[in-house]
């Protein structure tokens, strides 16, 4: 192997670690926010035509296995960068201004949750992904229905960027039933990961 070559293998396992850390970084928030509602509130409706926090986590986890099945695809050798959709992705997941219909089969399919068993299957949903991502050519490009043609790279990139969504939608629903509980705005530093910074 030409010291060249070695120079971008190496390149290319530093980025693929970077990926993986930001994956599992987003995704240990997300468990800690879904976490810090109680029993009650996580079933708790916080506003007319919302989700609760129990329906947005049971989502991510449908979503989450959906990501872990479409990895286990067979793929083909990218004729493109397997980046280019990434700024595409961020931009369109990280704009919560704008809303989306969620596809049917990731619909929460439930109205009230078990706490304990919905963070253990979300739990479940994100070691799937990581078991999968271990054993894939990141460079391969599939087709799926809900984000077209894309590379499994980009789908790691999805969950970074659909993750930090619903991350900032818990939150928005965590301090809508704090304000109507206590009549006071709470702030949302008690998260972790949050360093007093609005949502």
């Amino acid at each position: 192997m030409s010291g060249e070559h070695s120079k971008i293998v190496a390149g290319e396992k530093l980025n693929q670690g970077k990926l993986f850390y930001s994956v599992d970084s987003i995704t240990s928030e997300l468990v800690e926010v879904v976490s810090s509602f109680n029993d009650e509130e996580i079933n708790q409706i916080p506003f007319e035509g919302s989700w609760t926090a129990a329906q947005v986590a049971d989502h991510v986890r449908k979503s989450n296995n959906g990501i872990a099945q479409a990895l286990q695809m067979q793929g083909r050798s990218a004729e493109r960068n397997a980046a280019e959709r990434v700024t595409e992705l961020k931009a369109v997941f990280l704009d919560f201004e704008r809303k989306f219909k969620s596809p049917q089969f990731i619909l929460p399919g439930q109205t009230s949750y078990d706490k304990k068993e919905l963070i253990e299957r979300l739990n479940r949903s994100i070691e799937r992904i990581k078991q999968e991502r271990a054993n894939v050519d990141l460079s391969e490009i599939i087709d799926l229905t809900a984000l077209g043609t894309i590379s499994k790279m980009e789908l790691l990139h999805f969950v970074i960027y659909h993750t930090k969504r619903h991350i900032h939608q818990l939150k928005n629903i965590y301090k809508t039933i704090k304000t109507k509980t206590h009549g006071t705005d709470q702030s949302v530093s008690q998260f972790p990961g949050n360093n007093g910074g609005g949502i």
